[in-house]
């Protein structure tokens, strides 16, 4: 499960390396005048994409959908709206 990240209200007096020193251990989320902002090392967002990668996937799935009738999954998704999913004796 995972924990919930520390709030923490930024005033005047809140010092920036101490805020550096909790975020280094865990992100946190910083409060300012409602305003929420999370806090975390940059190797937590890091992304670095295989080119290599992407192109392989790409045409492996590439017209993977052509086949599908857009027309009778159209007609489904509103008979489905038009069914329902209430129990008849819920308003």
């Amino acid at each position: 499960m995972a924990t919930v990240p520390k709030t923490i209200r930024v005033t005047a007096e809140t010092d920036l390396l101490e805020l550096l020193d909790d975020a280094a251990r865990a992100p946190i989320i910083l409060e300012r005048n409602g305003e929420r902002f999370r806090l975390s090392p940059d190797e937590d967002i890091a992304y670095e994409p295989d080119p290599a990668y992407v192109r392989a996937t790409l045409e492996a799935t590439l017209g993977s959908w052509a086949d599908l009738d857009v027309d009778g999954i159209i007609r489904e998704i509103y008979e489905a709206r038009e069914a329902g999913t209430r129990p008849l004796d819920r308003p």
